[in-house]
């Protein structure tokens, strides 16, 4: 550029005075990344702590659903199974062993007629038939509890016994087989000596050892009904504590999410919500119907059925006092005859319908007595006989098979007598299942609705976990 050209540029302008100064630019704002990264971090655990503390509550409310189920559901089959398989079992031993002893007493007492000795007088065969099939019963039974470790010695004591009483009974009926032409009512005197012994070794040892086996499994049933009636009201009120906790706080949970975040209820809580409702209420009817099963059981079927297996034990022994009371001479007789009133005033109390029976019971245990006065007028009669010294037509009436025999009506009798128990036992059963099925489907049915709240619990807030990303 030649000095002409430089001289030729036009000067730039000259400030005016009165227009203000331009200010200083200002730096460039820079972002503020910390900053937004602790408001989403403040987001993300606030969430993650309310998805944490309702994945625990329905965890917990799981976990008390399926412990709940396993816990009544083995409690109530633990009560029915003592009471139908071991209780029943020790109260027909008792009973089984007393009509044996009586049945041993009633082969003595036929014989030949003192008027014709080609005429034998009363029914043997029966009673050896009865004693027979007793005997029989009483193996199965003791081979049967004695399945139970924790009565391993009591059954050991019982099969000793048994082994004295049948060595005892056996020799009183081989003594009185070596005079067959023994009269009526007149049973050799080695063998009514034998028959003493085996009866005292039946009620010294025998029956009080079956007695005492009964009365532990009845107390054992009674600990095991508290227990599982405990056990259903005990986990009904955790579920149901732990239920209402978990709904309230997926409602709250779910209104606090509409609140933050404008937006409307989520449908996978609302599902959530709803299963974990269902299980709830679920949980708390079937626990609190397992309980009411298990006190109905109690009510209407053991205690009515404990009275009368007691009542069937005692009539045997009753009738086994009656049978050796004909047979034995005056001193020993007197004791049996003791024996039988105390029985028999005892049975009276057991066999009173008053609080046992319904109303559509009540016809049954009606019709049972009404075959009791039979054979309690059957025992006035006989006693009547042998007063007047009438043994012939005694021993019919002792060991007979019609209407108006004691063998005969005492049979009637106690066979009616164990029908209306095993009626009583039926519906101890019948109400003891009703408790145990209250929660069929449990655990499975919690677990698997649970899991699924649980999944869409998850499922429902990872959108909210994604807007911070």
């Amino acid at each position: 550029m030649t000095m002409s050209q430089a001289s030729a540029q036009p000067a730039p302008p000259a400030p005016d005075p009165e227009e203000p100064a331009a200010a200083p630019a200002s730096p460039p704002e820079t972002y503020r990344a910390r900053r937004r990264f602790r408001v989403a971090a403040r987001g993300t655990r606030r969430l993650a702590v309310r998805t944490a503390a309702v994945l625990l509550v329905l965890g917990a409310l799981c976990a008390a659903a399926v412990a709940g189920a396993v816990s009544v559901r083995h409690a109530t089959a633990r009560f029915a199974g003592t009471v139908t398989e071991r209780a029943s079992a020790a109260a027909q031993l008792r009973a089984t062993l007393a009509d044996l002893d009586a049945q041993h007493a009633d082969t003595l007492a036929p014989g030949r007629s003192a008027d014709d000795p080609d005429v034998i007088v009363g029914n043997q065969l029966n009673a050896l038939i009865t004693a027979q099939r007793d005997r029989a019963l009483v193996s199965d039974l003791l081979r049967k509890l004695g399945g139970d470790p924790g009565q391993g010695a009591r059954v050991a004591q019982l099969l000793d016994g048994l082994g004295q009483y049948d060595d005892l009974s056996g020799r009183a009926r081989y003594v009185a087989e070596q005079e067959p032409d023994q009269t009526v009512g007149h049973p050799p005197r080695y063998a009514v000596a034998m028959n003493v012994s085996a009866g005292s070794v039946m009620h010294t040892r025998l029956l009080p050892l079956a007695e005492a086996l009964s009365a532990d499994y009845q107390q054992q049933a009674a600990r095991q009904r508290g227990t599982a009636r405990h056990a259903a009201v005990r986990w009904g009120a955790a579920v149901g504590t732990l239920g209402v906790l978990a709904v309230v706080l997926l409602l709250w949970w779910q209104w606090e999410l509409a609140r933050d975040y404008r937006r409307r209820f989520n449908p996978a809580l609302l599902v959530a919500t709803a299963a974990t409702l269902a299980v709830t209420l679920a949980g708390t009817l079937a626990m609190n119907a397992a309980a009411g099963g298990v006190d109905d059981a109690s009510s209407q079927g053991l205690r009515p059925w404990t009275d009368l297996a007691e009542a069937g034990a005692v009539a045997s022994q009753a009738a086994a006092a009656e049978s050796r009371w004909f047979v034995h001479d005056s001193a020993f007789g007197e004791a049996d005859e003791a024996q039988f009133d105390t029985l028999a005033a005892r049975l009276d109390g057991l066999l009173a319908p008053d609080g046992r029976a319904t109303a559509v019971g009540l016809p049954a245990y009606q019709d049972m007595l009404g075959r009791y006065a039979h054979f309690r007028a059957d025992d006035t009669r006989l006693r009547a006989l042998k007063k007047s010294g009438d043994t012939e037509k005694g021993a019919v009436v002792l060991t007979g098979v019609g209407r108006g025999d004691v063998a005969f009506d005492f049979w009637d009798f106690s066979t009616t007598l164990e029908r209306l128990a095993d009626r009583r036992l039926a519906d101890f059963r019948q109400h003891a299942d009703g408790a145990h099925g209250a929660l069929d489907g449990w655990p499975a049915v919690p677990a698997g609705a649970l899991g699924l709240a649980a999944a869409l619990v998850l499922l429902g807030i990872r959108p909210r976990f994604a807007e911070y990303r």
